[in-house]
């Protein structure tokens, strides 16, 4: 059974002058080795999540749960581009290696293994600002690996990219499920999630409408399912035929 690394228990979280929450009694539970895909519309609760998860947001009810001998560490990408566009692709790197408490020999090795990883190595001195918008996804997971992250959480990180740039960042998302770490995909597209998550959340207004196993959840329980797709298992539970 794969080890639980992180935990939510029953979050509840309300933005200042906002009458309703913004997350209601959620949970969830990031393994080892899994990844789990977060879905739900536009204004669903899913950054906040992610902001609750990194310790951004503070909830007011329920806990984040760092579970282990040793805390694992946790990476985040958010869907901006989260990196300095004025420096090249390496002195991004480098700025955001220097905060990590690693030798300079350690700096070096990671920086030239996200290189390699992310395919950067001939954009290594290209100013990130001029790089296409695949270039920047991969720097932007690239700078989140330099901590070689025990919990990685992705937020839309193909958003604006080609195909063969998803291609490439969803068997990334893959490689890493398979080396051992945890990982929290949150996007709309349903066929990033079929492709590399074997947990699904499906959040909308806050709460969780389902959760668990993708086939099981594919199979339907009594008096719902089976769903042909992940798409039409979504619009059952969020009962929506466009995006907020």
């Amino acid at each position: 059974m794969s080890r639980a690394l992180l935990t939510a228990e029953n979050i509840s979280y309300r933005y200042p002058k906002q009458p309703e929450l913004a997350l209601q009694g959620v949970a969830l539970t990031l393994s080892r080795g899994q990844a789990l895909g977060l879905l739900g519309p536009n204004g669903s609760g899913k950054s906040t999540l992610i902001n609750v998860l990194i310790g951004l947001r503070t909830p007011q009810g329920g806990s984040v749960r760092r579970l282990g001998d040793q805390a694992p560490v946790i990476a985040w990408v958010p869907q901006e581009y989260a990196f300095y566009p004025q420096l090249t692709c390496r002195e991004n790197l480098q700025f955001f290696v220097s905060m990590l408490d690693v030798s300079a020999a350690e700096s070096a090795a990671r920086i030239a293994q996200v290189e390699q990883s992310c395919v950067l190595q001939e954009f290594a001195n290209k100013l990130a600002r001029h790089c296409s918008g695949g270039v920047r996804r991969r720097l932007n997971i690239a700078i989140a690996l330099l901590q070689q992250p025990d919990v990685l959480l992705l937020d839309e990180p193909t958003v604006g990219v080609d195909p063969q740039s998803r291609a490439f960042l969803l068997d990334q998302v893959r490689q890493l499920a398979l080396g051992g770490t945890a990982v929290l995909y949150a996007t709309h597209y349903m066929e990033e999630v079929s492709a590399v998550c074997d947990q699904i959340l499906v959040l909308d207004h806050g709460k969780v409408l389902a959760s668990g196993d993708l086939q099981t959840l594919l199979r339907g329980a009594e008096g719902t399912g089976p769903f042909d797709s992940l798409e039409a298992l979504f619009m059952h539970y969020t009962k929506r035929s466009l995006r907020d």
